[in-house]
Parts: structure tokens; C-alpha cells; sequence
């Protein structure tokens, strides 16, 4: 792959790039370590026309940071590619990086999403995450701003008085009680409040919104009284995971499936032994095919794309 010098003013940076913000700090760090030892990784454009201007792809921060370390050309890496080529290598590479929020991420993926014409499942085909988390990502459009900036990837870690993406699902159940929906968000901060909690604290204040001060002066183990439905465990397990466009009578094979929920989500594999897990991992498997061929199933008999 051929690597170019390319002026640093024939190239301009795409409206559309998903990362909206970079750090004055962490640009001019960059730019003394170029000074000192030039640009190790070349940035990636594609041509705009004939007349020598670029449109930058990948590689914003070595850009900017160049400009900073004074250079006049910059190596560069040429793609010939079609809009929603780059559209889609851009939020990959974007998406690759720890610094961007999840939602930056969630909007570029709806621009993408909708620059397309993309489905869900297109979209997640194209970035190779899974469809769910396409999903996720896409519902923290639905908080407010002030909300939804707030949210931070957490993986695999505790939440420690942040608002993760799993938080995030629960206060979006809020959206129509925006006070309530604040208390809550603060909650999370000062009482560093785990996603499960604030699922049962969120699923409380659902059932019985007028008693929102005795439920925000409870303790979370207690929360459990102001659900109402506890003779209906798999309703309650539906209520932290929202289905859209649920029907309003509930047919006999859906509900059916829906009674098997609990049955899965009741498992506590923390408490098992190692032969145990395995025999439970294959048996998801097992029975994710089954899921899996019944999905499909359904969506060629509703005509969606598979």
C-alpha cells in the first residue's frame, strides 16, 4: 500500500466524522511527540477531485496534532472508496477507540443508520457488533442530552458512581417523568447505585409513581414491595428489557415463551460449579439455534430483511 506525502491544507476534515470533540491536552502531546520523532502512523484520506484536495477518513487527532507540530505535509494513505465506504470505516475506526462516548457513538451510528437506509441488523453486519448492541447504543438517543452525556462505557467494570450504558436502558424507562428521571441520575452518581438496583428502584417508581419520596427513602432490598406483581415474575423480568410494540393481549405461544423467561434468568451462575456452567453453555447454545431458526422464521413471514 502506497504511502504519499500530502499537504496538510489540501486536506479537509468531513463534517460527518463522528468524533465531535478531541482534547487540547492530549492533540498537543501528540504534537511534541511528532516533533521529536516525525509521524509514525500516516493518516487515511480519499480524493475529493481532480483539483488535489482530500477528504480526511481516518486519522483527525494526527492531523490537527501536525498542524500544531508546524509540519507542511503529512503521510497519507489514498482510498477510493464510495460514500458509504467511508462513512462505514470512519465509525469503525472511531468505534475502536476507548475515549469515544457512548453517545458519540450512538449518533454516528444513527447517522450512518440513516444516511443508508440501514436496518439495525445492516448496520451491525457492517461494524461487526452484535445487533443487540446496535440497539442499546441507539436508545441513549432517547434520554435528554443532559442525561444521555453523562453516560460512559464501563465494561467489565464496576459503574463506581457512573452512569453506564446498562443504567442508561433503566432511566430511559423514565423519559415521560423527567423529575423523577433526574433523582434517579443522581442517585446513580451519590449513592453509586449497581444497574440492578437502579432496574428495581426505576421498575418501583413504574408501579407506583405517587409514592416516588417513600420509594427514593427505601432501602434497595426493600424495594421489592412496591412492585405489586410478584406473583408474575416473568412480567416483571419483561419490564426491565422493553419490548416494542408489544400487542396488547398477549397470544398463547408468546406467552408461552414469555413464561419461559424467568426459568433463565433465575440461574445465579456465581453460585455453580465449573461442570455445571458447561452443561448450562451448552445447552444455551442448544437452544440459541432453536431461537435463532424461529427468528428468522418470523421475520421472512413479516417480510423484514434477514
Amino acid at each position: 500500500m502506497e504511502v504519499v506525502d500530502i499537504p496538510l491544507d489540501s486536506i479537509s476534515i468531513d463534517p460527518n466524522q463522528p468524533r465531535k470533540s478531541n482534547s487540547e491536552e492530549t492533540l498537543r502531546g501528540l504534537a511534541d511527540s511528532i516533533k521529536q520523532h516525525g509521524l509514525l502512523n500516516p493518516i487515511t484520506v480519499t480524493r475529493l477531485d481532480d483539483s488535489g484536495q482530500f477528504r480526511l477518513i481516518s486519522g483527525e487527532r494526527r492531523w490537527r496534532s501536525a498542524g500544531m507540530a508546524k509540519l507542511q505535509t503529512i503521510p497519507c494513505i489514498i482510498k477510493h472508496l464510495a460514500n458509504d465506504e467511508v462513512l462505514t470505516e470512519q465509525l469503525i475506526e472511531n468505534l475502536q477507540r476507548e475515549d469515544l462516548q457512548p453517545l458519540e457513538k450512538a449518533r454516528a451510528i444513527s447517522y450512518v443508520k440513516k444516511s443508508l437506509s440501514l436496518t439495525n441488523r445492516e448496520v451491525s453486519r457492517r461494524l461487526g457488533l452484535s445487533e443487540r448492541t446496535i440497539s442499546y447504543l441507539l436508545d441513549l438517543l432517547a434520554l435528554p442530552d443532559n442525561i444521555g452525556e453523562l453516560v460512559v462505557s464501563s465494561p467489565n467494570r464496576p459503574a463506581d458512581g457512573q452512569i453506564t450504558e446498562k443504567h442508561a436502558r433503566f432511566l430511559k424507562q423514565l423519559n415521560e417523568t423527567p423529575e423523577l428521571q433526574s433523582a434517579v441520575a443522581d442517585r446513580i452518581k451519590n449513592q453509586k447505585l449497581s444497574s440492578e438496583d437502579t432496574g428495581n428502584l426505576v421498575r418501583a417508581l413504574k408501579k407506583q409513581p405517587d409514592r416516588s419520596e417513600e420509594i427514593f427513602n427505601s432501602a434497595a432490598d426493600h424495594l421489592s414491595r412496591f412492585f405489586g406483581d410478584q406473583d408474575d415474575p416473568a412480567g416483571a423480568f419483561l419490564d426491565s428489557i422493553e419490548i416494542a410494540e408489544a400487542p396488547l393481549s398477549i397470544t398463547p405461544n408468546a406467552k408461552h415463551i414469555r413464561d419461559f423467561i424467568p426459568s433463565i434468568s433465575g440461574i445465579n451462575i456465581g453460585r455453580l460449579s465449573q461442570p455445571e456452567i458447561r452443561q448450562i453453555q451448552d445447552a444455551l447454545t442448544s437452544l440459541k439455534s432453536s431461537v435463532d431458526e424461529l427468528l428468522q422464521r418470523c421475520r421472512q413471514q413479516l417480510g423484514e430483511k434477514v
